[in-house]
Formats: structure tokens, C-alpha cells, sequence
């Protein structure tokens, strides 16, 4: 299990809620991709960064698995936290994890984003800050190496 990287809390509104009486499915993808945005924010990539680097984040791949039912009014708590490497330097696996107000799992989403030059509409290597908090340099030289274990044995 990874350590959080950032976290936020949430009421689950109205809104967010379904003929169920529980959390609608595209909610928690919604709070999720909120959490997600306030930690680019919190390490430095505000929306004035990315309007003067010229890129954007863009979602090759979205999925979450539900494990508890959330309700009207309950405060869910959503994390941001590493995920499996992808072995590319255009891509990182973001995990959000979504924790009812008991600490227990709720739900656990997770995509694979890349950056894109919103002028060429072309996907772009990882931006630095992202590279290093996900190690993907290291991955991905851990990943060459295994391959070529592989293919020598």
C-alpha cells in the first residue's frame, strides 16, 4: 500500500446521489478528479503553470472499483497516491482511494494520465515534478533491466 500524497474531505451532496440513495458512480470519479487537481495545485502546478508550459493532463485509461456504499451527508475522506508504473515517460497511474467517515474503504479509483501540448494536441514526456514523484526514471530502468534478465535466460 502507498502513502498518501495528498488527501481532501468531502460531503457527499444531493447532487451526488442517485435513485439508490447512494453515491452515484460518475460522483466518485468527479471527487476524484477534484482531489487530484488540488494536488497538482499543491505542488506547484496551478492552472497559470499549465497555461504557461503550454501542456495539460489528459486520461488514457479511468476505472474504480466500489467496495462500501456511501450515503447523503457523509463525509468521505479522498486520497491521492502512487500507482503501478506504466514504463513509459508519457504516463503515470494515479490511485485515489475514497474512505468513508469510519476509515474504512469505500471505493478505489484509478487512472492513467499523460500531459498534452495543448497546441499541438500531442502527448509530451512527464513533466519533472511528476517524474520524480513518481519515480519514473527509476521504473523505468528497472523495467529494462528485467527484460533484459528475461531475455538472457
Amino acid at each position: 500500500m502507498s502513502e498518501a500524497l495528498y488527501e481532501k474531505a468531502f460531503e457527499i451532496r444531493w447532487a451526488d446521489c442517485d435513485a439508490n440513495q447512494h453515491m452515484r458512480h460518475s460522483a466518485y470519479s468527479d471527487l476524484c478528479a477534484h482531489t487530484r487537481i488540488g494536488f497538482l495545485t499543491q505542488i506547484g502546478m496551478t492552472p497559470q503553470w499549465f497555461k504557461e508550459k503550454g501542456i495539460g493532463p489528459v486520461l488514457f485509461k479511468e476505472q474504480t472499483e466500489y467496495f462500501r456504499e456511501v450515503f447523503l451527508g457523509e463525509e468521505v475522506r479522498v486520497t491521492v497516491e502512487t500507482g503501478e508504473p506504466t514504463g513509459s515517460k508519457k504516463s503515470v497511474c494515479i490511485v485515489n482511494k475514497v474512505y468513508k467517515p469510519s476509515g474504512e474503504l469505500a471505493a478505489q479509483h484509478q487512472v492513467v494520465v499523460g500531459w498534452m501540448n495543448v497546441v499541438k494536441r500531442k502527448v509530451v514526456e512527464l513533466p519533472e515534478k511528476i517524474r520524480e514523484l513518481y519515480f519514473v526514471d527509476e521504473a523505468i530502468v528497472k523495467s529494462s533491466q528485467a527484460s533484459v534478465e528475461t531475455e538472457s535466460a
